[in-house]
């Protein structure tokens, strides 16, 4: 029997896309603390390629533990902006090679779906 993808198809085009590990964060450049964050929630459901296998929900390094907002500064951390959905990831595929793109970002000044914030202007490259 065939395994269904339960995950909504916005997200497929991101899943089995490279992870981003740094030894500091991805979008400010803060080297403590650091956690991997799922770029694709991890409830989001699951997708599966041709022959059965599930695809991988890529990660990338960002600053901030949990889903903790701001540090104790008061300082925004980037962990905290993704969960409170204004820190999005889109995976943009090259038009050149087949197999080939890069991971782009876009900061919100307030928490916006994930579909709103693909028509938005100002996504930069990773």
């Amino acid at each position: 029997m065939a395994k269904r993808d339960t995950i909504a198809e916005i997200y497929r085009p991101m899943l089995g896309k490279p992870s981003i590990k740094r030894e500091c964060c991805a979008i400010c450049g803060r080297n403590r603390p650091l956690n991997q964050h799922h770029i694709v929630r991890r409830g989001a459901g699951k997708a599966y390629d041709e022959h059965g296998r599930e695809l991988k929900k890529p990660t990338v390094t960002l600053c901030g533990m949990g889903n903790n907002l701001r540090d104790a500064d008061g300082n925004e951390l980037c962990h905290g902006l993704a969960h409170h959905n204004r820190l999005h990831f889109r995976w943009v595929q090259s038009s050149k090679v087949a197999c080939a793109g890069h991971w782009e970002y876009i900061l919100c000044d307030e928490p916006t779906d994930y579909l709103t914030a693909l028509s938005l202007d100002g996504w930069r490259r990773l």
